[in-house]
């Protein structure tokens, strides 16, 4: 953290650096398990062990303040498990 901010003048300049810096990787992050929630699929996985990586991905993505509306995260969620249990 220092080198970003180790020739800052003010704690509000040190501040604001941190947080456009968070910011980005928040977004980074936010990209990926979207990603990873759209490209989920059940392969070899039985359907609890599928439905609990969706929750943790749902999950991670409320913590980062992002949220999937119910109906989304249904398409997705039968998508990743196939044609069987469409």
């Amino acid at each position: 953290m220092i080198v970003h901010v180790k020739d800052v003048k003010s704690p509000k300049q040190a501040w604001d650096i941190l947080v456009k810096m968070y910011n980005i990787n928040t977004q980074t992050y936010k990209m990926q398990f979207k990603q990873e929630l759209h490209n989920l699929k059940k392969n070899k996985m039985n359907i609890n062990d599928c439905s609990i990586n969706v929750k943790n991905l749902v999950d991670v993505l409320g913590f980062i303040g992002t949220s999937i509306n119910d109906e989304d995260l249904m398409v997705m969620t039968l998508n990743g498990f196939g044609k069987d249990y469409s």
